[in-house]
């Protein structure tokens, strides 16, 4: 009976002053600064992490064309000690719609996103000049020299 009046304060003590500390500690982000940026028939997705990662770790790259999925792995990338920041240009889009993106990391669990883009479908569009015109401006460039 004795052993269990001491032993009761003491796990109450330990518990007092260790647990706020436990809670404290909570490990930083693996993934910082996540954005998609949409393209021409693709979609670039950029990301960093930081300069205290020790260990390498996989981090899933997830696309679904609905916020809610379902979400099909697009690519895995290995996130390597020493480097903070990775990029991801997906080109395997279908369709012209909007598509959201998801990042995972394997070891932790963490997620970042989802991040809604819509990749451009149709070329890239050039200024039409008048046929005299470019003729000017290579005149006038010419002349600033």
């Amino acid at each position: 009976m004795q052993r269990g009046v001491v032993f009761f304060p003491v796990l109450v003590l330990a518990i007092f002053f260790f647990a706020p500390a436990a809670l404290a500690q909570k490990s930083d982000p693996t993934i910082a600064d996540f954005k998609v940026q949409a393209l021409y028939r693709a979609a670039k997705l950029t990301w960093s992490v930081p300069a205290s990662l020790k260990d390498p770790m996989a981090l899933k790259i997830l696309r679904a064309s609905s916020s809610e999925g379902p979400y099909q792995e697009v690519e895995v990338v290995k996130l390597i000690p020493g480097k903070s920041a990775y990029d991801y240009v997906d080109k395997s889009m279908g369709a012209e719609s909007m598509y959201f993106y998801k990042l995972v990391v394997n070891e932790t669990g963490e997620s970042l996103g989802p991040i809604a883009t819509r990749p451009f479908f149709s070329p890239p569009a050039t200024q039409w000049q008048p046929p005299g015109q470019q003729r000017r401006l290579l005149a006038l460039a010419e002349a600033g020299r």
